[in-house]
């Protein structure tokens, strides 16, 4: 009965190094495939309201368009990157540990790229057009900047743009941190190609002394 069931043979391929880093790989591809197509309609909303803005004010909805394009374009590469870093992974006995460390890089990478390029395109968007962000960001994207109040004025945009570069410089290196200490504790369960030779030689010295 066992030959007519698929998760065994499923499960099986889990517990593979190549199979689990190659399907978390696909899935960062198509994950990154899909911000590109939720991003168009952030960016058919700030162009429509560009065209809506008076002529004096409408350099500051072009700016903000293209900081989010490039903003988006900076996820999507840095998505793609680690997407093939983690397809690349050395077989290991610990590879999802392994997996982890470049998936923690990856959110802090991407997360940082995002922020400060809008923090940088939304400030400029507020000193153009003297409008609210609400205007140009849907919720989600509101969402990645939980410390801002929504401010019009001159000093609004400077406080978008501050507050979103220092959150991405935090949010980065923190980040950073937990995937050096998940590699420290990976090293540490690991042992080391000397440590393994040092223990088969004296294995084979207590065989040779005790017969």
């Amino acid at each position: 009965m066992e030959k007519y069931f698929f998760m065994r043979p499923f499960l099986d391929l889990l517990g593979q190094n190549w199979f689990f880093c190659r399907a978390v790989s696909v899935l960062i591809k198509v994950s990154a495939a899909l911000i590109v197509l939720f991003s168009f309609a952030t960016f058919f909303q700030a162009g429509k309201l560009t065209f809506e803005l008076q002529p004096n004010r409408i350099l500051g909805g072009v700016l903000f368009e293209i900081f989010f394009v490039v903003a988006i374009y900076a996820v999507v590469h840095v998505l793609l990157i680690r997407a093939r870093d983690i397809d690349q992974l050395a077989e290991t006995k610990y590879y999802v540990l392994s997996m982890v460390t470049v998936l923690v890089k990856m959110a802090g990478e991407a997360y940082a790229g995002f922020v400060s390029l809008i923090a940088l395109g939304g400030g400029l968007f507020v000193w153009f057009t003297a409008s609210k962000l609400e205007r140009v960001l849907n919720p989600v994207v509101h969402s990645l900047f939980p410390a801002v109040h929504d401010d019009p004025s001159f000093m609004g945009g400077i406080q978008f743009m501050l507050v979103g570069f220092v959150t991405a410089a935090v949010v980065l290196i923190v980040c950073y941190v937990v995937s050096e200490a998940l590699e420290l504790i990976l090293r540490g369960s690991t042992p080391s190609a000397a440590s393994t030779r040092s223990g088969m030689e004296r294995e084979r010295q207590l065989k040779s002394r005790f017969g």
